[in-house]
């Protein structure tokens, strides 16, 4: 009896433990990182709107959350808005939200756990818009990769139905263009 009793205080024991080194393990880094990426932009939104290509202002108060490389693309970007508009040609990434499907952009977002994939993880963002006492929903893909040792914004894949010149496109393909006039 005192056997039995030992092996199931035993067992109980090792149970308990787990759920405490689970939770540890089960921090989803990737995903805090674009919840703060995506936290901090609409906080810029409701501050300094942001339509199109984000100014030099605007990318510096998001910009910590890109990987180099899209900050690069970012820079590159404005530069060359800049030239075709000092050319009189029609400027390119002038209008709308660059960071959701929705050019209108979002007033609310969940995101859902990561996953890994090719890039490092990536995580479906749940979107809404409330305007006009109307509300439209959409879902976009958000792939994060770990650079110097933190999750960082790598690209947003765009899957609202609704969005035709974006759907089934990217942040990254999109400004991507140089030249772009």
């Amino acid at each position: 009896m005192i056997r039995q009793f030992l092996s199931i205080a035993l067992g109980l024991s090792l149970l308990g433990t787990l759920p405490v080194n689970a939770a540890k393990s089960e921090k989803d880094e990737a995903r805090e990182a674009a919840i703060r990426f995506f936290d901090d932009y609409a906080a810029l939104q409701k501050n300094d709107k942001v339509v199109g290509l984000p100014n030099m202002q605007q990318l510096d108060a998001i910009s910590q959350h890109f990987i180099p490389k899209l900050h690069r693309i970012f820079y590159i970007s404005l530069r060359e808005q800049h030239r075709c508009r000092t050319r009189d040609k029609v400027t390119p990434w002038s209008s709308g939200d660059l960071f959701t499907s929705s050019d209108a952009g979002f007033t609310s977002f969940t995101i859902e756990p990561s996953i890994p994939n090719q890039f490092g993880r990536q995580s479906t963002v749940h979107f809404s818009l409330e305007k006009d006492g109307k509300v439209q929903r959409w879902d976009d893909e958000v792939i994060l990769r770990k650079e110097n040792g933190q999750w960082m914004l790598y690209d947003i894949e765009y899957h609202a139905p609704f969005a035709a010149q974006k759907a089934g496109k990217s942040l990254q393909s999109i400004i991507d263009k140089n030249p772009a006039c």
